[in-house]
């Protein structure tokens, strides 16, 4: 229970500093291409036919908003 307490305590109390890496209002290919280049060092992305028609039903289904 005391490290619950601990825990709970630094939630609480201390800042933890995170910042997004992306805003999700951000287009998904923005999104894909965010993390490629600033988490994994990518250059570009390069998208398949297969990839962007999925991308593009995503979108219009309404989950372009959500975390890649």
């Amino acid at each position: 229970i005391e490290l619950a307490n601990a825990v709970i305590d630094t939630i609480n109390n201390k800042p933890s500093g995170f910042k997004p890496l992306y805003d999700n209002s951000l287009s998904i290919k923005d999104k894909i291409e965010k993390v490629a280049t600033e988490i994994y060092g990518a250059k570009d992305v390069a998208y398949s036919a297969q990839a962007l028609r999925a991308i593009g039903k995503i979108t219009d289904m309404g989950f372009g908003d959500m975390p890649v």
